[in-house]
């Protein structure tokens, strides 16, 4: 029978043992854990196949183009096309408006609080337009049904605006089209959430074309862009204008500053999802190369462009258009920017 002294000798063991046994698991379960988690990151499970919820969708829409050609070489930081591209891609719902009784209404309230207030006239069964001449000539042409306009002034009418009587850093350019557009109710949350450049301008004759420097501006151009959407990048048809571009003189009087205003925003649901195969990157830079690419950007006869980027971009179209599709969108030099439908040839009709 085991004394007193005996029994402590052992029951201390236990404790020291079994604490140690209880650390060496507790230590062995973070590790394991950590490696499991690290195995996953290097070999995550595979996604669920396309859902294709839409079915076949139209093919995107760009603007009219002559497919052009060029000398390509690719000059990437790997030296090659991107190895971890996704095989398919979400696609999401943009609700186009339909034609209703009170679409003429909803155009008139933006005429008349743009300034406009003489009667309309009527282009087409969708397009109305509004004249004014104050303070000079101006026009309002507006598509009705996807509420999609234009605003034009003739400030070549008026040689004093190329005489700035006040000059915005780009922060404050933004906020003035940020009130224009607030004060006609159209200023999208998307739009307030997203990126903005600002270039000066100036006239040359009858024409406005880039300043070097807001010193040497009359004007300033205003882009506004979409905020990403599920995480990604959008991108327009031109590489020089936003889904909203405006023109703003540099002259002090409210009633003369937007010289130009180009509204195309088109809202995306984004409860409204499905999943789409997608070519992959070689197939792209395939088409790139035979033509089948559109060039929003390149400087004017180039023949040999450096590509240095590939990414998967949102494009936004400057038409009102069902789905926020996809594209491969090809970057390089000189200021080079062409876009690739990426969703599945199968899948598209």
């Amino acid at each position: 029978m085991a004394t007193l002294g005996e029994t402590a000798i052992v029951a201390r063991k236990v404790i020291k043992y079994g604490g140690i046994g209880l650390v060496v698991l507790m230590i062995g379960r973070i590790i394991l854990t950590a490696a499991v988690a690290y195995y996953k990151m290097l070999n995550p499970p595979p996604p669920p196949p396309p859902d294709v919820l839409f079915g076949k969708l139209p093919a995107i829409q760009f603007p009219p183009f002559t497919p052009q050609t060029f000398n390509y070489k690719l000059e990437t930081p790997t030296g090659g096309l991107p190895t971890r591209l996704p095989d398919q891609f979400k696609v999401f719902f943009m609700p186009i408006k339909k034609a209703n009784l009170l679409a003429y209404d909803s155009a008139q309230s933006v005429a008349t609080r743009l300034d406009f207030i003489n009667p309309s006239k009527k282009l087409s069964e969708t397009e109305y337009r509004w004249d004014s001449t104050d303070p000079i000539a101006a026009s309002l042409t507006i598509n009705i049904i996807t509420g999609a306009f234009i605003l034009d002034k003739r400030w070549q009418d008026d040689p004093s605006y190329t005489t700035p009587t006040i000059y915005y850093n780009d922060d404050q350019a933004k906020e003035r089209v940020y009130s224009l557009l607030s004060k006609v109710e159209l200023l999208p949350q998307d739009i307030k959430e997203g990126s903005y450049q600002v270039y000066p301008l100036k006239a040359d004759k009858d024409q406005i074309v880039s300043a070097p420097a807001l010193a040497q501006a009359h004007f300033l151009q205003v882009n506004l862009y979409r905020a990403p959407v599920d995480g990604v990048e959008v991108v327009n048809p031109s590489s020089q204008q936003g889904l909203i571009t405006a023109i703003i003189a540099l002259q002090r009087e409210d009633k003369r500053q937007f010289v130009n205003l180009k509204y195309n925003y088109f809202p995306v649901d984004l409860t409204r999802s499905a999943s789409y195969p997608i070519i992959g990157v070689a197939e792209a830079w395939k088409r790139l190369q035979a033509g089948q690419a559109f060039v929003a950007g390149v400087k004017p006869s180039t023949t040999n462009v450096v590509i240095n980027d590939v990414t998967l971009r949102y494009y936004d179209p400057d038409t009102a258009q069902q789905f926020l599709q996809p594209v491969y969108v090809f970057t390089g030099s000189p200021d080079f920017v062409a876009y690739v439908p990426a969703v599945s040839d199968a899948w598209v009709e």
